[in-house]
């Protein structure tokens, strides 16, 4: 392991090297005409062959700048000022630039003499990337995601997933504010492209970060979209509606109504044909979308990924309406800002699965699911900025989810020669109903010292389930138990009740400051309550008919309770290139649980380092190079302390383990970014290692016919894993507007178990590299193609006979094609193949293809009548395979096959004097 770590380092740090000496441009900025001294003004310096950028500062309080330059190399000096025109120079080789005198002309009197014929694409303004929406061909009425993808160094793959300058991005805002939440597909899929001026992108701070001044170095990928400001005072939307064969239907209403400050937003979608998501998840697998997943117990899972509330992936056909209302707004002179939004959902679905497990444990089961999914969220959001020093921030959610399930299971378990030892036949009816509520407050203030403040920061979480519901179940078990009465077919009528309850409540403090100019130190302490509770009643009927007999082996009532105080001491260093952060953090852990059936009481305490170290360095604006280490006790939870004993899969019986012990789990990260601004050009590169001491890991018994799961510490063993990726996009000819994007991952893995008793080590690797391929003009021929192969490895110390080594390749893209301006034929596929192995000796393959023909009507083309076919070919089957400590599973589900639809949308506007 330890040459991998070698390796590893060797081939992040190895990627860039600093060999040139520097010397420096000097000079004073200010004003041509009145000699005014200009502080802050933005200083650029390029490479003059191909405009990179690689160096950036600003003018001070005396409009003097300082800036490093390498010795060798020709550049462009710019120097820009609101309100002012830009300054350019050129920098030759071997001249004096020590002694600069700028003088900016106020760009009013420029305009008297100068006609502006261009516009500037891309602009660099500080740490912040900024395109010119108006200098970027995309379709009439295109939504922004359209205009995304055609902005050099952006990406948006199928899902709505935005990859920006190698990163994924998190955030997307609308004039610095957020659209409905956390849901970015609501702005990329909602506002219309011609309605945006400019598209920011930039790394957002912390909350914490920006209020108090400190940089404690946590980044999120951020878009802000800013709209022009004509369309901030006008109405505009979408309105959808598609019917096809095989009773498919689909429809959509968007409106918008912005009046300065004030946004309103209402949104509705309907269907039954899995397109009724506005969210977006991350689900960033680096190396690209390989469909593989790795799990802490050193499970490995491959399958596309869904957003569960799209309906794709369900069981069957889902039917499904997703709406929602956002309203936001400013006052006062900015001083209060409220956001408020309301989403409602629904989902139900019906289909049968089947899923297969073979290696350590072989069973089958067959499964009948009848399923609804009922939804209300609301959120509020709200900023009060007292003053400059004073600011408050107060948020709230609260949600309500019914649930409601009829599933009907067949199920049987095999020994390893396939005779079978276990058949159960089980019908069950649930009904919940989960209630989440959350409040927190956050209030900064600032001192006169800059860098020196204090903050509060307090919460409160509640997730509440109550349900009941009918358990209806045979089983029948061959393998003869050691006891003198024994009965092979045990039946089950049984009612159920369930209660579980969940309050966290949590409050911290923090005081920074400043040592100097680059340096400051951070102190904070917090604590936290969290109170659980978890009952579980099961009734057989007694001799009415009634169900009032209380079964104990399958009722609970227990009450887990955790305290926690934390103290945090902190250094940070903050320059311009670089900056580091080395944190402190001791927690003191009590928990206790209690059992109120019995009376009998645990409890534990635990006091435990969790050290944090993270640099990042920047060799230029767009290069850097970021490290974090993190040292974690992972304490266990009550699911693993005293999971909750349910008959409803006899089969698979799950126990606690009150003995159990912290693991302690180290992770170092490291990563390498590198983007150029005007060719679009990025590469990336990076790797992680994760090592968990004394790992708890979830062991099997098949003693008695039945698996028989149970937490444990695999004491002296050490779970590892590690993962390498790397990936580079670049134009392949501008003129014809081809890129592409090779990207390569690796993962390692070794992980412990006990099997019967015996240890069991895993170990898995997975290969994978994925090649994008696009061509996007709007005329002609346009396509965006991916191709994925891989090869991955899983084998067991226990289980050598049986492994799911194999090849597999996927490859997924649209190809589309302009008859005319408004006249458009394309096509969108996806191929999975999956060689077979000695797990399942049949191989996997399907080619889903779904073609289509649009044309847009009106003088504006607001009106599009569009005709698809969804899987032509007829192949769509629900499948997935996975595998976990040596037991690998494959799955068949019922899904949406083959129809036709014919779709009509109109996008309006209304603009307001």
């Amino acid at each position: 392991m330890k040459r991998v770590l070698q390796i590893l380092l060797f081939f992040v740090f190895g990627i860039h090297g600093i060999a040139m000496g520097q010397s420096k441009i000097t000079g004073k900025i200010s004003d041509v005409k009145d000699q005014v001294k200009l502080s802050d003004a933005t200083v650029m310096l390029l490479t003059a062959k191909d405009s990179i950028l690689t160096g950036f500062t600003r003018s001070d309080e005396n409009g003097d700048f300082s800036l490093s330059r390498p010795d060798t190399g020709s550049y462009l000096l710019i120097v820009s000022y609101p309100k002012y025109g830009d300054y350019y120079t050129q920098i030759a080789q071997g001249k004096d630039y020590s002694k600069l005198t700028v003088g900016l002309t106020k760009t009013a009197t420029l305009l008297e003499e100068v006609i502006v014929t261009g516009r500037i694409p891309i602009t660099i303004k500080g740490d912040t990337t900024e395109y010119d929406a108006g200098s970027f061909k995309v379709e009439k009425n295109a939504k922004v995601e359209d205009l995304l993808k055609v902005l050099p160094g952006i990406t948006v793959d199928a899902s709505g997933k935005i990859t920006a300058q190698g990163k994924t991005v998190k955030k997307v805002l609308v004039d610095g504010e957020e659209f409905f939440g956390d849901d970015p597909t609501l702005v990329t899929r909602n506002i219309r492209s011609d309605m945006v001026d400019k598209v920011q992108v930039y790394e957002k701070k912390s909350e914490q970060a920006e209020r108090t001044g400190v940089d404690d170095g946590q980044r999120e990928q951020t878009i802000n979209v800013k709209l022009k400001d004509g369309a901030k005072n006008g109405m505009f939307g979408k309105a959808l509606v598609g019917g096809g064969t095989s009773d498919y239907y689909m429809g959509q209403l968007m409106l918008n109504k912005f009046k300065g400050s004030q946004k309103i937003s209402v949104y509705g979608l309907f269907g039954n044909n899995g397109t009724t998501s506005m969210n977006w998840q991350d689900a960033q697998k680096y190396g690209g979308d390989s469909g593989v997943s790795y799990g802490d117990d050193g499970s490995m899972s491959w399958s596309n990924f869904t957003d569960p509330f799209s309906g794709q992936g369900v069981i069957g056909i889902p039917r499904a309406i997703n709406s929602g209302v956002n309203f936001s707004d400013k006052f006062n002179k900015d001083k209060h800002n409220v956001n408020i939004n309301y989403k409602y959902g629904r989902l139900s679905s019906d289909g049968d699965d089947e899923t297969i497990s073979t290696g350590l444990i072989n069973n089958k089961s067959t499964k009948s699911v009848d399923t609804e999914n009922d939804q209300h969220r609301a959120n509020l959001k709200y900023d009060l900025n007292f003053d400059s020093l004073n600011t408050l921030t107060i948020r709230g959610g609260v949600s309500r989810k019914n649930l409601w399930s009829d599933n009907k299971r067949e199920a049987y378990q095999f020994t390893q020669n396939m005779d079978t030892t276990v058949a159960e036949n089980t019908r069950e009816t649930i009904k919940n109903t989960v209630n989440e509520f959350n409040f927190s407050t956050y209030f900064t203030h600032k001192f006169k010292k800059k860098g020196r403040s204090f903050t509060f920061d307090g919460q409160f979480r509640r997730n509440e389930m109550i349900g009941d519901g009918y358990l209806f179940s045979t089983v029948k078990n061959s393998v003869k138990k050691d006891t003198t009465e024994y009965n092979p077919i045990e039946s089950t009528d049984q009612r159920k009740d369930r209660n579980s309850k969940n309050d966290v409540l949590s409050a911290s403090v923090s005081y920074t400051e400043p040592l100097s100019k680059v340096w400051n130190l951070v102190i904070g302490t917090g604590i936290e309550s969290s109170n659980s509770s978890s009952r579980v009643g099961s009734f057989n009927k007694d001799a009415d008919g009634e169900y009032n007999e209380l079964d104990s082996r399958f009722s609970n009532d227990y009450n887990f309770d955790r305290r926690s105080s934390r103290y945090k001491l902190a250094i940070v260093h903050t320059t311009e290139k670089l900056k580091f952060t080395v944190a402190n953090n001791f927690n003191n852990d009590k928990l206790e649980q209690y059992n109120n059936n019995s009376k009998q009481g645990l409890s534990r305490s635990y006091f435990t380092y969790n050290p944090n170290v993270s640099a990042g360095y920047s060799f230029t604006k767009t290069k850097g190079l970021w490290m974090n280490y993190t040292g974690k006790n992972q304490l266990p939870s009550m699911s693993q302390i005293q999971p909750i004993l349910d008959n409803s899969d006899q089969i698979n019986r799950y126990l606690g383990n009150e003995n159990l012990k912290p693991s302690f789990r180290n992770s170092l990260n490291i990563n390498y970014n590198s983007f150029r601004i005007l060719t679009g050009s990025y590469i990336y590169a990076g790797g992680n290692i994760t090592l968990d001491k004394n790992p708890i890991t979830q062991n099997i018994d098949t003693a008695q016919g039945l698996n028989i799961y149970t937490w444990n510490n695999v004491g002296g063993k050490t779970n590892t894993s590690v993962n390498i990726w790397s990936g580079y996009h670049f134009k392949l000819s501008k003129k014809l507007g081809l890129s592409n994007s090779p990207q390569f991952y690796v993962n390692m893995s070794d992980n412990y178990n006990l099997f019967n008793q015996q240890l069991n080590k895993v170990n898995t690797t997975n290969f994978n590299f994925t090649y994008n391929f696009k061509r996007d003009t709007k005329t002609g021929l346009n396509f965006d193609l991916n191709f994925s192969p891989q090869y991955r490895l899983m084998k067991s110390s226990l289980e050598r006979n049986t492994n799911s080594n194999g090849f597999v390749f996927g490859s997924n893209g649209s190809v589309e094609y302009f008859v005319s301006k408004t006249l458009k034929v394309y096509t969108n596929y996806s191929y999975t193949y999956e060689a077979a192995t000695k797990a399942f000796d049949e191989k996997f393959e399907q080619f889903l293809l779904h073609p289509g023909v649009s044309k847009k009507f009106l003088k504006n083309e607001s009106l599009m009548l569009d005709f698809t076919i969804n899987d032509v070919l007829n192949q769509n089957k629900g499948f997935s395979r996975s595998a976990s400590t040596s037991i690998f599973t494959q799955r068949r589900y019922d899904t949406i096959r083959r129809y036709y639809m014919l779709k009509l949308s109109w996008d309006f506007t209304k603009m307001f004097l």
